[in-house]
């Protein structure tokens, strides 16, 4: 046994307490920054040295086996599949959130409003049928109608037009992300084959994961050489130091009179990825869904009353003895407008009820205002809706033998209370997930964040043991300098 192994052990014993020292300078450091997992310095006792003739043993010192990264990688799964699903509600609230505020309910400029104008209008021709104020107020408040239509029409269609776009982005970002993972990973794998723990490479690769889960759906598997795979619907996106990146083919086509999403598709082979959850998901679900559902009811409330309207006014009178024609024009909502015979000469509104025995113009009936109230009436009318029918006809007056469940008001009242029900919930789930979210990163914090007190405490004792290492090295300095320099022959 070496007469200088106590040295040796000591020398161990201040290089370890030094680089633990170190560690701890680093985890202080980073206290603040955003994703670090708190470092380590795994101490172990160096191989010991045996006695001769079967004596023992005695230790030969101390190193650092590693400097660990403390991480729960079950806590991380858990956290990264309620940021899918916090991602998913997050992007619908805020779509039905932008629906909203295109219907501007309950207030008194929304599309309720107009309607109630255009039909009080019609109530008010009844009472002065010959009233050219009147007349021009209805004609008036049937354009404000008509341009509400078409107004929130075009709204609902930019929102659509957004959220493709926002889909696409998000589709982008997911690659990049992608990329940025697969740099990491090689890096990665580089360090640990040379037996290193890069935690803070790791670290950087775990913040980009977790932004990847709040954009779409994916399963993470670790590998042993260290690299993160990232799986979507069991296709690799990202597989060690590879990529496969996502595309976006454009909408074409409609599919019962609603134009196709965009699809998501690998670009390796064009195979579509289907995508439940995450932000991308989110804005699939809502745009093919809620506000596929809104439009089409709003635009077939608007036939409705385009079509009631009509029908009821070409069998009126006008002020100059003739029959009434359509009172709306056009064949989509784009096009809508009121007449513009109607327009140029408010007297061929057709307030006044036609003659039974009516077969050609003759003496108008100025003071008749009972076709303009048979068309006020429609307004609390029962309506029937035929689902199976086409959104010109859906919504329509009963035929013999139905009976209608509904009024334009109350079809367009349900309308509205739908879309609240659907924002209302959306809020409350993205709230509560994010609540759930914020409670685990706080139990995930409390194992991998850095606790300066704890820190603290740490930087006493290695640096008291560094001392002592240190300590030892001196008392040996002077046990060595008595049997060298002091002893006498």
């Amino acid at each position: 046994m070496s007469t200088f192994s106590g040295l040796n052990v000591s020398r161990l014993g201040m290089q370890a307490q030094q680089k633990a020292l170190e560690v701890t300078a680093h985890n202080v450091a980073n206290a603040n920054t955003p994703g670090y997992s708190r470092q380590v310095a795994r101490m172990v006792a160096t191989t010991p040295m045996s006695y001769p003739d079967g004596e023992g043993m005695l230790g030969s010192g101390v190193k650092v086996e590693e400097i660990a990264r403390i991480r729960d990688e079950f806590l991380d799964m858990q956290i990264r599949g309620e940021l899918q699903t916090h991602g998913n509600w997050h992007a619908s609230c805020e779509v039905l959130t932008q629906i909203e505020g295109v219907f501007m309910e309950p207030t008194t400029t929304g599309f309720n409003s107009v309607i109630t104008n255009f039909f009080n209008g019609w109530q008010e021709l009844s009472l002065n049928p010959e009233g050219t104020p009147v007349r021009a107020a209805l004609v008036e408040n049937a354009n404000a109608l008509v341009n509400s239509i078409k107004h929130v029409n075009e709204q609902l269609k930019t929102i659509r037009s957004q959220i493709d776009t926002n889909v696409s982005l998000k589709v982008t970002e997911v690659n990049s992300l992608a990329t940025q993972i697969k740099d990491l990973n090689s890096q990665i794998i580089t360090l640990v084959s040379l037996n290193e723990t890069p935690g803070d490479l790791m670290d950087r690769r775990d913040i980009l994961v977790d932004r990847l889960s709040e954009l779409i759906e994916f399963t993470a598997l670790s590998t042993p050489r260290g690299s993160l795979n990232i799986y979507i619907g069991g296709r690799s996106l990202v597989n060690e130091n590879s990529v496969h990146n996502l595309a976006v083919e454009p909408s074409e086509g409609m599919v019962e009179g609603w134009p196709v999403s965009p699809q998501i598709v690998w670009e390796r082979d064009n195979r579509v990825v289907n995508i439940g959850n995450g932000e991308i998901g989110g804005l699939q679900s809502v745009r093919d869904t809620n506000l596929k559902d809104y439009m089409q009811t709003f635009e077939s409330m608007a036939w409705g009353i385009i079509t009631e309207v009509n029908a009821a006014h070409s069998q009126g009178m006008d002020l100059f003895g003739d029959q009434g024609t359509n009172f709306f024009t056009g064949t989509h909502l784009e096009n809508l407008a009121v007449s513009d015979e109607i327009k140029a000469n408010v007297g061929k509104i057709a307030a006044a009820a036609l003659p039974d025995d009516w077969s050609e113009p003759g003496a108008p009936n100025a003071g008749d205002g009972n076709n303009a109230l048979q068309i006020a009436q429609l307004r609390n009318a029962s309506m029937v809706e035929d689902t199976d029918a086409e959104l010109q006809n859906r919504l329509r007056l009963p035929a013999d033998g139905e009976t209608g469940i509904t009024t334009f008001e109350n079809f367009y009242k349900d309308l509205i209370a739908r879309l609240g029900v659907d924002s209302q919930e959306s809020s409350r789930m993205s709230e509560n997930q994010q609540s759930l979210i914020h409670m685990m990163q706080e139990r995930k914090e409390s194992i991998s964040g850095v606790s300066l007190d704890e820190e603290l405490a740490n930087m006493i004792q290695f640096q008291l043991a560094y001392q002592a290492s240190a300590r030892m090295i001196t008392a040996f300095d002077e046990l060595f300098d008595t049997v060298i320099n002091r002893m006498i022959r």
